[in-house]
């Protein structure tokens, strides 16, 4: 083996991580041409053994192949490399997700909104079902095992692995296993060895709960009378839907938490959350039922009931008060109709008739003033232009039209045919020229070249390095290019080839201007669903949305400025 090396191959770069299951390191692969950084993790077993028995090597390239399968079926899972043992010791080497921690993210940008949190579980749920459709449990779910790459989640640091390193042999040579996981994040099941699916979502709500409110679980009390944790005293603004659906997730037993990630999906994305989960938002404050034990089995029992027949009266009875309350509205409006026009009528009647004198005298107030001919308009238009105090050219054309007088005979010859002409004609209407579009400067798509982009716009604000892109990525800031309505950032890849665009737009613009904007950072016309996403955020209805076209994701959200943010992204580059 070379000095310095690892299995011939990986030259570690820096310390990432230590732990009691061993150390993580950043290295770099010397057999790959582009020299690629890797993650690279040393483990290290615990056996009462001279030598690692054959069975752990076994059970630890098990483990690994479905390290590998996970990888390869979602990309929001770090891809397997490699894996080797040398000098006792087992190591993995994995894909490198060059970003933050969602502890990480929290410490830079504190407490994250409700909304965001909403979007970090919708994007990371479709990944845990991907793995327990493998029949894989994670077992070590927690903000510093998601990665944010970007706009992305990453899961990464699988307990699979690490029980197959941790495993024992006692005198009696019995093999039993560590309970794998984190104190405060791993349910109770867990913590004896049992964990189910819901185990995840039970580590998965505690980690919302400290994007919410910066708490850990062991920073959080507990309810006396049912253990249930209590957080939502430290947390601000939280709807109640988010609420009851992160109280389901977190219930001490299995029975009362969301059976799988797919059914907290589907919670969280329709419209009726609340509906399915009454029971968790009553449990939120209990009512006074006697014991936990009732309180509990009344639960359960709500859950597992979609739509009781108490309900289904309920609504009934609703229905048949708004029917009621509608045709009461319409009877008394008709009958107000009926009795204004009624009155109305006869006031007219009774109105005095007009003499002959009058009705051939004109009202200056009411007499019709009657402008030009088109054709005279027109003429007009192109002979006079409205004035503007920045355009001196204009004035200046203007000064040229007008007719300078040559004595102040002529003058005082003219002033009674100037007087009889303004008697005569109508009043002059000076047609404006068409208004400037809102937002005239042209908008790139992702794909574009970076040289493209400078000789279209100039050179930009200012330019630094992308820190969370690869080695060579940039951002290019043009900063008022439509001054005091729009702001322009490019963000591109080693290669010079935009992958990111985002743009700032005042609060002032029209939905018009922003829709347009979106169909060209779309390179097209935008699907009405993402018009529809825009208009939320537009009338403050949201203030974070997200969708996808084709290639592209992006995400649509209104900033502490108040003004409407579009980013726009070719999927996959995050």
């Amino acid at each position: 083996m070379k000095v310095g090396l690892l299995n011939n191959r990986y030259r570690i770069l820096e310390t990432l991580g230590r732990g009691g299951f061993g150390e993580t390191y950043l290295a770099e692969d010397t057999h790959m041409p582009s020299k690629r950084k890797c993650v690279l993790k040393q483990l290290k077993p615990v056996v009462n053994q001279p030598q690692i028995p054959p069975w752990m090597k076994e059970r630890f390239q098990r483990e690994a192949a479905i390290l590998e399968e996970l990888g390869e079926g979602n990309s929001q899972i770090p891809q397997l490399y490699a894996y080797f043992s040398e000098a006792d010791k087992f190591y993995l080497v994995q894909e490198w997700i060059d970003g933050l921690t969602l502890e990480q993210y929290w410490q830079q940008e504190g407490n994250l909104r409700p909304e965001e949190v909403r979007q970090i579980l919708l994007q990371l749920l479709p990944v845990l079902d991907y793995v327990h459709s493998r029949h894989i449990i994670h077992r070590d779910l927690k903000p510093e095992n998601i990665i944010l790459q970007g706009k992305t989640p990453f899961l990464i640091d699988f307990g699979a692995v690490k029980e197959a390193i941790v495993t024992t042999v006692d005198r009696h040579s019995s093999i039993y296993s560590a309970a794998i996981g984190t104190p405060g994040y791993m349910p109770s099941e867990q913590a004896v060895g049992r964990p189910v699916y819901s185990s995840d979502l039970y580590a998965l709500g505690l980690t919302a709960i400290f994007l919410l409110t910066g708490k850990s679980p062991q920073d959080l009390d507990s309810d006396p009378r049912n253990g249930e944790i209590l957080w939502q005293e430290h947390a601000e603004r939280v709807d109640k839907e988010l609420v009851a659906i992160i109280n389901r997730a977190i219930r001490l037993h299995p029975r009362d938490r969301f059976s799988t990630a797919r059914e907290m999906l589907a919670a969280l994305r329709s419209s009726g959350a609340t509906e399915r989960v009454t029971g968790a938002t009553l449990r939120v404050a209990p009512a006074h039922t006697g014991t936990v034990g009732v309180a509990s089995e009344n639960y359960s029992h709500t859950v597992g009931i979609d739509v009781p027949e108490r309900r289904k009266t309920q609504q009934r009875s609703w229905w048949a008060g708004v029917l009621w309350f509608v045709l009461i509205a319409v009877g008394v409006a008709v009958g107000t109709f009926s009795v204004g026009f009624y009155a109305v009528s006869s006031l007219w009647r009774s109105r005095p008739e007009p003499t002959s004198a009058e009705l051939e005298k004109p009202d200056p107030e009411t007499e019709t003033i009657r402008f030009p001919p088109l054709e005279d308009l027109e003429a007009k238009v192109k002979t006079r232009q409205p004035k503007a105090k920045s355009n001196r050219r204009a004035e200046a054309r203007e000064t040229e039209l007008e007719p300078e007088s040559e004595t102040a005979a002529e003058n005082e010859t003219e002033k009674p045919e100037i007087a009889k002409q303004t008697k005569s004609q109508p009043p002059e209407v000076v047609v404006n020229s068409q208004p400037k579009p809102e937002i005239d400067v042209p908008i790139l798509t992702t794909g574009t070249s970076e040289s493209q982009l400078v000789s279209t716009l100039g050179e930009p604000t200012f330019q630094e390095q992308d820190r969370r892109g690869q080695e060579g990525s940039q951002i290019l800031v043009y900063r008022d290019i439509v001054p005091d309505r729009v702001n322009l950032s490019y963000r591109s890849d080693n290669k010079g080839n935009i992958h990111q665009t985002d743009i700032a737009l005042d609060p002032e613009l029209s939905l018009g201007a922003m829709q347009e904007t979106l169909a060209k950072l779309l390179g097209g016309e935008a699907p009405a669903v993402v018009k529809d996403k825009l208009r939320s955020v537009y009338s403050r209805q949201t203030d974070l949305s997200s969708f996808t076209v084709g290639n592209r994701s992006g995400q649509i959200r209104r900033d502490s400025k108040n003004r409407v943010n579009i980013s726009v992204w070719e999927t996959g580059t995050w």
